[in-house]
Formats: C-alpha cells, sequence, structure tokens
C-alpha cells in the first residue's frame, strides 16, 4: 500500500497519484527486471486503474520471483490522500500577513541551507582556505541579494493587493491576488484554522485507517511540503498506522503541527521517537530547498549538529535524535528544488521502488531508503544537477559582457529597426521607448546612466540562455541520463533493449552545448572588446567545481531520546523537602530506555546515543 499526499497549493483530483505513480511504476519495472531478469513473465501489470475516482488508486503487480518458474508477484496498491479542498482558502490579506511575519524564518534559514552546502570541511589547509572563501563569498551575496529581492517581492505583493481593489483594473488583478492566496493560502489556514486543519487531518486519517485491520500489510506514506506536516502530526500522535513515513521537501519542521490536534506535543521528533507504533521515517530534502532548510531534530538540538554530521561524518556523536536523513540533488535552485522530487529518478524515485519491493531486512541498522547497487548515474547525475546553478551564473556573465556589443549590433539591423518603427534620420527624435535602439548610441558599463539599458539587456538574454540551456536541453539530456532501458516504440522501457549509454557521454553533451551557446556565440558577438581569457578560465574553474563534492550519503535514523548531561558539576543544595521535578518525556524515556518497539520493522533502526531533553517550544513561526 502507498499513499501519496500533496503539498500546499490546489492538488486536481487524482493528480498528485498520476504525478508520483507513472514514474514510480516505471522504477519498479526495471528494479523487478533486475530483480527477475531471466523470465517470460510479465514483470509489471496493472490490473485495475481509477486514476479520478473516489478515491482515485491503481492496483498493480510486480514481480519479485519466479522460484522453479513459478511467478512471485508483491500487489502495490497506491492512491492518494487529498485534503485541498477540504477547507476554504485564506484571504489574501491574512495571507499577506502570515507570509510577512514568515518571511524572515524563511530567509535564514535558507541562507543556513547555503551556508552548509558550501562547507568547506574541518581540515585546515590552503584547499580548506579556498573552500572557506568560497563560501563566504557566495554566501554573503547570496545574503544581500536575498535580503532585496525578498524586500521587493513584499512590496510588489502588497502593492498588488492594494491595487485589486480599484473597480476596473482590480478586476484582472484580483486573479493575480487569487494565484497568491491559492498557494501560500494553505500554510496560513493550517497554522491559523484549527477546524480547516483538522478537516485536513481526517483525510489522510480516513486514506490510512482503511488498513489499520490488516497489519501484515505493509503501508508507506510519501507525503510532500505541508503534506508532510499533515501526515506527521497523523502518525505521530498515533491517529493512524503506517510502516514507513517518506517526507520530500518536508515543511513539519517550518510549519509545525496544526492547533487543538489529539495530542498536546510541540516538537514532532520527540512525539515521534515517543510513540510506540512509529512509523520508519525516512526525510528526503533538496540540498537548496529551502521550505525543509535540511535535516530536522529535536527543538532542544537543533538541526545543526545533524547538519555538521552530514557534512562531516568524522564528526564526534551521531548529531543528535532524528529520522534517516536524505540530501539529494534536484535543480539546484532554492524553488525549483522543492517541487520536482517526483522528477528524481535516481535519488527519490528508484530507492523508494526499492524499498517497496526490496526492503530491508528488520534487524538492519543502516538506511532503509537504498540507492541501486552500483549505480552507476549518481555521480553524472549529481554533475548535471550542479551544472544548471554553474549555468545561470555563466549565462549572467556572459550577457553582462557582450551587452554593449550585442546592443549596438541590433541597432545595426535594419530588420530590428524597422520592428521598433524607427524614423528615417532627419525626421527628429523617436519616441522614449524606441530611442534606445533607434538613436543609434553607444553602451558601456563605465557610464553610469547607460546601466538601466545594459541591465535590462542583460536579463533579456541570460533569461533567454537559461531558459534553453537550463530547460529543454538540460530536460532532454538528463532524462536520457536517469533510464535504466532504452525505450522503444512500444515500451517506456524495453526488456531487450540494450543498457542505455554511458551516463557521463550526456553530461559531456550538455557542457559542450553550453559552452557553444553560452560562450561561443557571445565571443563571435562582442569580439574585440570582450576578455575572453577571463571567462575561459572562469567557465573552466566553474565547470570543475561540478565534478567535486557529490559523494554525500544518507544518515541513519537516531532513536534514542536521552536527558543532556550537566556540564557543570553539582552544588551543594541545603536540606530541604523533597520536590517533584516534572519532565515531558515518555516513561520509558524516563528510565533511560528506548521507547516499545514498532510491530511493523521500525526495529530496523539504529539505536544510537543522542543528547536532547524535551522541549515544547512552538515552531510555528505564527
Amino acid at each position: 500500500m502507498v499513499v501519496f499526499v500533496h503539498g500546499m497549493g490546489r492538488a486536481l483530483k487524482g493528480g498528485t497519484l498520476q504525478e508520483w505513480a507513472q514514474p514510480l511504476m516505471l522504477s519498479l519495472h526495471d528494479l523487478s527486471l533486475d530483480l527477475v531478469p531471466d523470465t517470460t513473465q510479465p514483470h509489471l501489470v496493472i490490473t485495475q486503474a481509477n486514476a479520478v475516482g473516489d478515491p482515485p488508486e491503481v492496483l498493480v503487480k510486480v514481480l519479485r520471483g519466479a522460484a522453479g518458474g513459478t511467478p512471485d508477484y508483491l500487489t502495490v496498491l497506491m492512491t492518494e490522500a487529498s485534503w485541498g479542498r477540504d477547507f476554504e482558502p485564506a484571504s489574501a490579506a491574512s495571507t499577506y500577513s502570515w507570509a510577512l511575519r514568515t518571511a524572515l524564518r524563511v530567509y535564514l534559514r535558507s541562507l543556513q541551507l547555503i551556508k552548509w552546502n558550501l562547507y568547506p570541511g574541518r581540515q585546515r589547509n590552503f584547499r580548506w582556505f579556498g573552500a572557506w572563501l568560497r563560501q563566504l563569498v557566495l554566501t554573503s551575496l547570496a545574503a544581500f541579494a536575498g535580503f532585496f529581492i525578498l524586500l521587493a517581492v513584499l512590496v510588489v505583493l502588497l502593492l498588488i493587493i492594494g491595487l485589486a481593489w480599484i473597480p476596473g483594473p482590480g478586476r484582472w488583478i484580483g486573479k493575480l491576488v487569487s494565484l497568491f492566496a491559492d498557494f501560500l493560502g494553505d500554510p496560513q489556514v493550517w497554522k491559523r484554522k484549527p477546524l480547516q486543519a483538522a478537516a485536513m487531518r481526517q483525510r489522510v486519517v480516513d486514506t490510512l485507517q482503511r488498513w489499520d485491520n490488516c497489519p501484515e500489510t505493509e503501508v508507506t506514506v510519501v507525503a510532500h511540503s505541508q503534506g508532510a506536516a499533515i501526515t506527521g502530526q497523523v502518525l505521530f500522535q498515533n491517529q493512524a498506522r503506517a510502516t514507513n513515513f517518506v517526507s520530500v521537501g518536508s515543511g513539519l519542521d517550518l510549519l509545525g503541527y496544526a492547533q487543538w490536534g489529539v495530542g498536546t506535543g510541540e516538537d514532532p521528533v520527540t512525539d515521534w521517537l515517543a510513540n510506540p507504533q512509529r512509523p520508519r521515517w525516512i526525510n528526503v530534502w533538496g540540498k537548496f530547498d529551502f521550505v525543509p532548510a535540511g535535516p530536522i531534530s529535536t527543538h532542544a538540538n537543533g538541526p545543526l549538529p545533524v547538519f555538521g554530521k552530514i557534512y562531516a561524518r568524522d564528526s564526534e556523536g551521531d548529531g543528535g535524535p532524528g529520522p534517516e536523513e536524505h540530501p539529494v540533488y534536484n535543480r539546484s535552485a532554492l524553488i525549483y528544488d522543492h517541487i520536482v522530487y517526483s522528477k528524481n529518478r535516481v535519488e527519490v524515485l528508484d530507492p523508494l521502488a526499492r524499498l517497496i519491493l526490496d526492503p530491508p531486512q528488520p534487524a538492519s541498522a543502516g538506511l532503509a531508503l537504498r540507492m541501486l547497487d552500483g549505480d552507476r548515474r549518481l555521480r553524472p547525475h549529481r554533475v548535471m544537477v550542479k551544472s544548471l546553478g554553474v549555468t545561470r551564473l555563466l549565462a549572467v556573465l556572459t550577457s553582462g559582457l557582450s551587452a554593449p556589443a550585442a546592443l549596438a549590433w541590433l541597432g545595426s539591423q535594419e530588420w530590428a529597426r524597422n520592428l521598433a518603427a524607427c524614423g528615417a534620420p532627419g525626421e527628429g527624435p523617436d519616441p522614449w521607448w524606441s530611442a534606445w535602439l533607434c538613436s543609434g548610441p553607444t553602451y558601456h558599463w563605465a557610464h553610469w546612466q547607460d546601466w538601466g539599458v545594459l541591465a535590462a539587456a542583460t536579463a533579456v538574454f541570460a533569461g533567454v540562455l537559461v531558459g534553453l540551456l537550463n530547460g529543454p536541453v538540460w530536460g532532454v539530456l538528463h532524462n536520457r541520463l536517469q533510464r535504466m532501458r532504452r525505450p522503444s516504440f512500444t515500451q517506456s522501457s524495453d526488456p531487450t533493449g540494450n543498457p542505455p549509454a554511458n551516463p557521463w557521454w550526456y553530461v559531456a553533451w550538455y557542457l559542450l552545448i553550453v559552452t557553444v551557446v553560452a560562450v561561443a556565440v557571445p565571443f563571435l558577438l562582442a569580439w574585440p572588446d570582450l576578455p575572453w581569457v577571463v571567462v575561459v578560465v572562469l567557465v573552466a574553474a566553474l565547470w570543475a567545481l561540478c565534478f567535486t563534492r557529490t559523494s554525500i550519503t544518507g544518515l541513519p535514523a537516531r532513536t534514542v531520546l536521552q536527558e543532556a548531561q550537566p556540564v557543570a558539576p553539582a552544588q551543594p543544595v541545603a536540606p530541604g523537602p523533597a520536590v517533584d521535578v516534572v519532565r515531558n518525556l515518555p516513561p520509558a524515556v524516563e528510565r533511560g530506555e528506548q521507547p516499545m518497539a514498532h510491530p511493523t520493522a521500525s526495529e530496523s533502526l539504529p539505536a544510537n546515543t543522542v543528547t536532547g531533553a524535551a522541549d515544547q517550544r512552538s515552531r510555528s513561526g505564527s
């Protein structure tokens, strides 16, 4: 049983199921081919499908063995828990108020995430100094640019909401406001509308409770963004049962619990550890996803020790209590990283298929979400994802350097002058909106009066380059890189075809196309004014960075909660009556023991020593 729970924003009925189930079935099919290679039996069969039913679901059989010629099929039911239509959306004003109060926290969490992604390591040497300097410069640039971008977005949103009240134009502007409220209004409702938040939880409870009387059925919940916050509160407060809880781009740490739930706790990790029916929790987050902004731990421990353990495995301790953590490479972008987990086959879908079809042994102390053994796609995939950021920077750089020559060339072309309706020489000044092209000026970055036109030209040129290179070019090549089998005219994964080409070829093709389009073309356009020696050296250095630091791995769960030991020695206390100290820890934890084992394989989680006491502080951000 696999249940998909969508994140914030409007979700069409059956949309979440179709978004996740189709690529997951392809991964299950290819994994079955590897498990049972020599057989005439079909490896995956869809026996029932109701994509828009109530509930939407699909039933498949996946071949996992054929001993003695007898096929052994695993039956997998996939469905969704869609909560998007169970409440009235928030107003634009209330949504903006919530966003305004949450913006600073999101900004600081994003900077922390960027800083750790540029972590220079622990060995202090010349190489470390260069990495530390890169971390300092890029984090400072991100902080500076991010602050003004965030401020501009908040101001523009405020102006748009105000203009929506004006009769006439407000009718059209109101549609933009509605989109804003539909997308960001869900978290606001979750935090400030307890009745509607309860309706969201109830949708997940109703979906999962169908299997409460089938303890032998393994239930895997894949929840995204706000859906992870909803599902986490349901599972950790013991309202429903699941074997595996896979949170992707989780909003649980950012949003926290909704008010007036069945429990009194406010710390998801503490509640998960204290729950005797706790599921195996696997937390997947994009390395630049601003919503989860990294790993999660108890409120007392915080995420910094877990960050330190993930990026420096030779450090002391285990990082503190928390679920199994998996940083993945999505798109190297703060926003885009959050919405493409279902397209990441190498690090999300294929390991998820293995978790379902080939689950770990109950006594296993390693990772539950495992990459395919000897997967040769992993490092090329990560290099291609990292190259997206280099392409963006390269596009801005070459666009800015070639903008003066590009404008001069454009102004000399007759078709461009006709398109801008330029007047003939001697007919007087051209209109202001076309004078930048028609009057034939020469632009230079050394003249501050030209900065506006040059900045606009740079933005346009860079947008075209990024849209082309990081859009269809990267998408086609990366999709081919992610394949485990070649497609045919009749099958998306042909079991009789040869394996796809070496994935490094797709990396090479992408870098070659970027070099030609983003370097060679501007070179021909801007010659001889552009200092291309500097550009070539910089490009080579940036591409080299894409091939470094791509070996990050997941961190196993840490499932023992103990009180932190006092640092200072105890001071003598004057005799007096005994005082009972009340602590919000489960009884088993108070005795220094583990909580009761989960009857459905949570015993496979490693039991390591962690620190931190219960902390009931709210992480709501409201």
